[in-house]
Order: structure tokens, then sequence, then C-alpha cells
């Protein structure tokens, strides 16, 4: 005679534990849905941005050229135009690291505040180069300290990127050695096991006198 099977009703906590699980999956989904849309605008504002540098180059150097007046604040602003775009990349990439790995990390953050700092000594020394630019005072007094704070921000954002580096390869170096250690562990119990083998050799019979005699 079969024994009737008993159908498990599901506990309150776990119907709570897969609901949470459905919406936790649904946020998920919604999550990547709007990164990916971001990081589609990111690459229209990259092109844009590019597109956009080379029309003003293009527009002020040919316009300048009539005049013979080509300064290096054109060559400037182009500059300035493509470290802009470079910051786009940037953000971008945390992005795209984002959707692949699942996690972000700071170190393009660091880059971005580089670039950054690195265009506001371009724009102060694109002003400073003009011809027949005059500054006040004070004015002046302001600009210089600006640069020296750009200047110790790409210092000090570089030493961080460098101690960053460091810390991550000395990680990969104890995850090594750990990997390494765990590879032998096989190899030294077989020596182990060899050296058992031949430390104790097999037991011999030795035949009993009635044996010989029969």
């Amino acid at each position: 005679m079969s024994t009737p099977t008993v159908k498990k009703t599901p506990t309150s906590r776990e119907t709570s534990k897969k609901r949470g699980d459905v919406i936790v999956w649904i946020f998920g989904i919604l999550d990547r849905g709007v990164y990916i849309f971001i990081g589609l605008a990111f690459i229209l504002a990259a092109i844009l941005a590019l597109f956009l540098s080379f029309s003003n180059l293009i527009q002020s150097v040919g316009r300048n050229v009539a005049f013979y007046d080509i300064t290096p604040q054109n060559v400037l602003d182009f500059v300035s135009d493509l470290l802009l775009v470079l910051i786009i990349m940037e953000v971008l990439g945390t992005i795209r690291s984002y959707l692949q790995e699942g996690d972000t990390t700071v170190k393009p953050f660091l880059f971005i505040g580089i670039i950054s700092a690195t265009r506001g000594i371009l724009s102060i020394g694109a002003l400073l180069s003009i011809p027949g630019e005059t500054l006040k005072a004070d004015e002046f007094t302001r600009k210089m300290i600006e640069l020296g704070i750009d200047a110790v921000i790409i210092v000090a954002l570089g030493i961080t990127i460098r101690v960053l580096g460091k810390l991550a390869s000395d990680k990969e170096d104890d995850a090594e050695l750990v990997s390494q250690t765990i590879t032998e562990i096989p190899a030294v119990g077989g020596q182990l096991t060899v050296a058992t083998t031949v430390v104790n050799p097999p037991h011999h019979h030795e035949p009993v006198p009635g044996d010989v005699a029969s």
C-alpha cells in the first residue's frame, strides 16, 4: 500500500524571501537598464563634444588665417575641449566596468580630477598668453592661487593612484602565493604517503612448523 505524499506548505518566511528575491531581481534589471541608457547618452555627448571641438578649431583658425593672427589660444581651447571628451570617456568607462563586473572603482574619478585640474591650468595659461591682455593685481593673485591649487590636486591625485596601484599589486601577489600553496599541498601529501609506505614494509607470513610437517 503506497504512502500518501504530503505537500509541504511554505512558511510565511519562505514566501517573503521568495517575494524579496523577485523584487531584488526586478530592481537589478531596472538598474542595469538605467546604466545602459546613461552610457548611450554619454557616448552621444562624447561624439558631439568631439565634433564641436574640431568645428570650433576649424572656425577659429580659418577666421584668424585671413588676418594672419593665429594665437596659442586656438590650440589651447582645442586641447581643453579634447580633455572634456576624455572626462566623458572616463565616466563612460566607470559605467562599462559596472555593467561588466557589477562593481565600480574610484580610480576613474581620480583621473577625472587630474584632467579637470589640467583643464584649469590650460585655461589660466591661455589667459596669460593672450597678447596685450593685462590683469589687475588682485585678479593675477587669484589666478596664481588657482594655478597652485590645480597643481597640488594633480600631485595629490597622482600619488593616490600610485598608492592604489601598489595595494592592488600586493593583493594580486598574495592571491597568487595562496594559489601556489594550495596547488603544492597534494604533492606534499603524496611524498608523505610514499615515505610511510617505505617505512612500513609489508608483513611476510612466516611458515608454521605444523605446515612444514604436512
